[in-house]
């Protein structure tokens, strides 16, 4: 349960960064957000901990991996 905590803030707290960029989200929305949101992750992992294997879906590993890689890709086409 701690380390899904702590993957779980972790998660939120990088989707409310991606918010705070991509939406007129500003810095102190943002921190009232996470504090409005921090007391309900025990109840998310509770419920998460209820849900059988073969109801979880997929994951995205192997795109972030196959992304990781083009960052050193020789042919690489764009430049950020």
């Amino acid at each position: 349960p701690t380390a899904a905590l702590g993957f779980l803030w972790s998660w939120l707290e990088n989707q409310v960064a991606a918010a705070t960029k991509l939406v007129p989200l500003g810095q102190t929305q943002a921190q009232q957000l996470l504090g409005e949101l921090q007391p309900l992750l025990p109840q998310v992992i509770s419920r998460a901990e209820q849900v059988a294997e073969d109801d979880i879906g997929s994951g995205l590993q192997g795109l972030a991996i196959a992304s990781a890689g083009h960052e050193t890709q020789y042919s690489r086409l764009f430049r950020s």
